[in-house]
C-alpha cells in the first residue's frame, strides 16, 4: 500500500461536523476523535493553552488545533451540527481518511468532512 502521507507528516487532523446520524455511523467518527464538540458555550470557554518541550502533549495539540479550526466549528455549530476533530496516525495510512470521506460522500449534508491539516 502506497501512503499518501507525507514523510514528516506525523499526524492528519480531521474536522467532522454530523447531525441525523445512526449511532453506528456516530461510532465510527469518534473512534479516533480527540474532541466532540456540541455545545457553542462550552467551546467559547476552552482556555488552554500549549506547553512546550516534554510536556507537549494531546490538550496541548487540541489548543492549536481549535485555534485553527475556530471560524468552521462556529459555523457549523450554529447550523446545528456537532463536530469531533480526529486526529490519525501517520501508522493508519490512509485507510481512516478513506472511510470519513466516504462518510461525507454517502450521507450528504448529514456528515460533513470540514477540513483536513496534516502536522
Amino acid at each position: 500500500m502506497i501512503s499518501l502521507v507525507k514523510p514528516n507528516t506525523k499526524y492528519k487532523v480531521f474536522v467532522i461536523a454530523y447531525k441525523n446520524a445512526e449511532q453506528r455511523i456516530k461510532n465510527i467518527i469518534t473512534q479516533h476523535s480527540v474532541l466532540n464538540i456540541h455545545d457553542k458555550d462550552i467551546f467559547l470557554r476552552q482556555t488552554n493553552y500549549p506547553g512546550f518541550g516534554r510536556s507537549f502533549d494531546l490538550n496541548d495539540r487540541i489548543s492549536i488545533y481549535l485555534g485553527w479550526f475556530k471560524d468552521k466549528i462556529m459555523e457549523k455549530l450554529d447550523e446545528g451540527y456537532t463536530l469531533n476533530i480526529v486526529e490519525i496516525h501517520k501508522s493508519y495510512g490512509n485507510r481512516v481518511e478513506q472511510v470519513l470521506k466516504s462518510l461525507d460522500f454517502i450521507y450528504d449534508d448529514d456528515i460533513l468532512v470540514i477540513d483536513i491539516q496534516e502536522v
